[in-house]
């Protein structure tokens, strides 16, 4: 049997968690983090396939420098992270960019292109 890929969604708005867990449940073995204490206790606890990470979190991390953590981490250097924010700005967009995200997805999203934009940074 095909292996169910793991993806951690950092995300601490409650619909949005909502929201991802309706869309993805079936095709992904996920992990839900809500602020940076639950991101570091699913990395240690998980190998991860690819990232949904949003820009603003609870706490005292920002999904920016999650990613920037990240890819300092030799497992994660090369695995998909694709930024889901209402940030709308262009800055925002650069400095996810810059931090090593490999795609930036505005709030609303299309449910369906959300879902192909994993299945193909999967591949």
């Amino acid at each position: 049997m095909e292996r169910i890929p793991k993806l951690m969604i950092v995300e601490d708005d409650d619909l949005s968690r909502l929201i991802y867990n309706a869309i993805f449940a079936k095709k992904y073995d996920m992990v839900m983090c809500k602020n940076e204490d639950d991101f570091y206790a699913a990395l240690k606890a998980n190998k991860f396939d690819i990232f949904l990470i949003d820009i603003l979190l609870v706490g005292t991390k920002d999904g920016i420098q999650l990613i920037k953590e990240l890819r300092q981490m030799e497992e994660y250097k090369s695995v998909p992270i694709i930024v889901v924010t209402a940030n709308v700005f262009k800055k925002d967009e650069e400095n996810a960019m810059n931090a090593g995200a490999t795609k930036f997805i505005r709030k609303p999203f299309n449910n369906k292109s959300l879902i192909v934009e994993l299945e193909t940074s999967l591949n």
